[in-house]
């Protein structure tokens, strides 16, 4: 089936959705956690000192939700909202929904990456162990269309057609000015992929953010992507009043007190429009008295957006868990002319996808 370029968001953010369903599910705590925390700050209120750890009630009092839609989020419909965006490069979006699972049990959805298991177009992924080694990456291929993906690579260059530092592409590069008529094989480029990601992941295990290295767009232009990870941490206000801890571990991992907090690391491959998107993960689980919070964080995409970091929290109510969900993707395409206009056209078409994403969440 075609895919029309304006559905670019709706399926990247399914693809960092993926990852976020099984933070609904059991991240649903990161998305909660954004809900009371992202919330005020997003609709612009000030922060107010914290007098303890926010109800599911309260939570849902102050998502910038309508009475009507707050009533269908008790009715058990899942409901999007969006806030402030820190860039004009970033979307907003968020999810309110009950599920009948406790918070306990939808956290073990999260530990168990159950969602990547409910998207088609996620092609494989992969648990990373430690500080990663060769073999943990061993199942990441170019597919679908691999030789023609492989092209792709060899003719690297600065650009939006993929996200590469300048020694990836000259890596690139050099692999093919060496192989036999200027076209290695398959395996070659994806063997060099491996590489390349096994060394991001390392360096951002290293350093953090600090280690995540820029994307080359252009003669002396080059795209941040740590930087706008940090914007949006930091439009997340109110995450710094409520839960200070687990605020300082986003901002400053991994030299903060990571007592207490649950971490993980994944690749996966989206097919999207007909080639691999390869992406690297970070997903972190902390448990405050009956909730719980997540980050997923992709620190690495290898084309169509530049990160992601989403943030929730699962509260618990009535028997189940109240679940609010805040992701924010970056993405040079709804940037530069016309950003006013690209970013509620994008929220719009992204909106139906991220929905049925967390109604099958749900119906787990």
């Amino acid at each position: 089936m075609a895919h029309h370029p304006s559905r670019i968001h709706a399926r990247g953010s399914i693809l960092f959705f993926l990852t976020r369903l099984t933070v609904t599910s059991t991240c649903l705590g990161q998305a909660c956690m954004v809900a009371s925390v992202v919330t005020c700050l997003a609709i612009g209120y000030p922060a107010e000192p914290a007098l303890g750890t926010p109800t599911a009630d309260e939570v849902l009092k102050a998502l910038p939700l309508s009475d009507s839609q707050k009533h269908k989020v008790l009715k058990g419909e899942v409901i999007k909202w969006t806030t402030t965006e820190a860039s004009e490069r970033e979307l907003a979006l968020g999810i309110a929904m009950l599920m009948k699972t406790p918070p306990q049990k939808a956290s073990q959805l999260f530990r168990g990456a159950e969602g990547y298991k409910l998207i088609d177009s996620i092609t494989d992924h992969g648990s990373i162990s430690g500080k990663g080694m060769d073999a943990d990456f061993a199942n990441l291929v170019l597919e679908p269309n691999g030789e023609k993906e492989a092209g792709r690579y060899l003719d690297a260059k600065p650009g939006e057609n993929f996200n590469l530092d300048k020694q990836e592409i000259s890596a690139f590069q050099a692999l093919k000015a060496q192989s036999k008529g200027g076209g290695a094989n398959k395996k070659s480029v994806e063997a060099l992929v491996r590489k390349n990601f096994l060394a991001r992941l390392q360096a951002y295990q290293a350093k953090g953010l600090a280690g995540v290295s820029p994307y080359e767009r252009g003669t002396n232009e080059a795209r941040s992507s740590n930087q706008e990870i940090r914007l949006s941490v930091a439009a997340n206000k109110i995450l710094e009043t409520l839960y200070p801890k687990f605020n300082e571990v986003l901002h400053h991992y991994p030299n903060a007190d990571m007592t207490g907090i649950e971490e993980s690391f994944v690749w996966f491959n989206l097919q999207l429009f007909s080639r691999p998107l390869l992406v690297l993960t970070h997903r972190m689980l902390y448990k405050d008295g009956e909730t719980y919070l997540a980050s997923d964080r992709h620190f690495y995409a290898s084309h169509e957006y530049n990160s992601l970091q989403a943030v929730g929290g699962t509260w618990p109510k009535d028997g189940g868990s109240l679940v609010v969900y805040l992701y924010r993707v970056s993405t040079d395409q709804v940037g530069g002319f016309g950003s006013s206009a690209k970013h509620p056209i994008s929220r719009a078409l992204m909106g139906p996808y991220v929905i049925e994403l967390f109604e099958k969440i749900r119906d787990q």
